[in-house]
């Protein structure tokens, strides 16, 4: 029997603060996207480009709290996790979609002061 692998490792900015919200089971959910640099080169001589990706995640769980309490728009972070593909319909049109489930994330920007707290004088 072979085996197979689906993981995915990231490392980039936070696009946007999470979305946090509840499933009916009372299970919390975060979705967040990330955006990762590429440089590509320009060839004959060209400068080189930068191109951005972005990417959506999912969070569950203690992640999903995580991710509210500490995560904000900017904040440069690593996750690993599986590839999930999905579609939908719009006006009739099947847009595919990729997105990140994600089992472990690492914070890599600096602490933030706590926004209420005032600093000592």
């Amino acid at each position: 029997m072979s085996r197979s692998v689906n993981k995915i490792i990231l490392v980039g900015n936070v696009g946007r603060d999470p979305e946090v919200r509840e499933t009916s089971s009372g299970t919390k959910v975060a979705n967040l996207s990330l955006a990762t640099n590429a440089r590509a080169s320009g060839g004959d001589g060209d400068a080189d480009r930068e191109k951005t990706h972005w990417h959506r995640l999912t969070l569950w769980d203690r992640l999903a709290l995580l991710a509210e309490e500490y995560v904000r728009k900017g904040d440069r972070v690593y996750v690993e996790g599986r590839l999930e593909y999905d579609s939908y319909e719009r006006e009739g049109v099947t847009i595919p979609t990729a997105e990140v489930n994600v089992r472990e994330i690492v914070l890599l920007s600096p602490r933030r002061e706590p926004e209420d707290v005032e600093a000592p004088v």
